[in-house]
């Protein structure tokens, strides 16, 4: 089943997308092929991927890398469905996400 994306994960899908498109031509267009493959890939597997440990969190979330590029899919698993919470970069303020539901 293909996972539910946040609507602010889907914002910083764009805003990333775009930054790459603006450093190379055809670079947003292959970030969002890694991501979306990434997130298929969690569709298929939603425990493959470790959790995420931060000290704050209450519930447990999971990181899935998206290959080629600094950045992670943010997403929890839940009993009737999986939710991809954020896409961040690798080097943004840890949990910042962590308020989305």
């Amino acid at each position: 089943m293909r996972p539910r994306v946040f609507k602010e994960a889907e914002e910083e899908i764009l805003r990333a997308m775009l930054y790459f498109e603006d450093l190379r031509e055809g670079l947003g267009a292959d970030f969002y092929e890694c991501v979306s493959e990434t997130i298929l890939t969690i569709g298929k597997q939603p425990l493959r991927f470790p959790l995420y440990e931060g000290k704050r969190l209450t519930r447990q979330f999971r990181r899935a890398p998206v290959a080629r590029f600094p950045y992670i899919v943010v997403y929890e698993v839940r009993e009737e469905e999986t939710l991809i919470v954020a896409v961040a970069h690798t080097s943004q303020e840890p949990a910042y996400w962590e308020r989305r539901d």
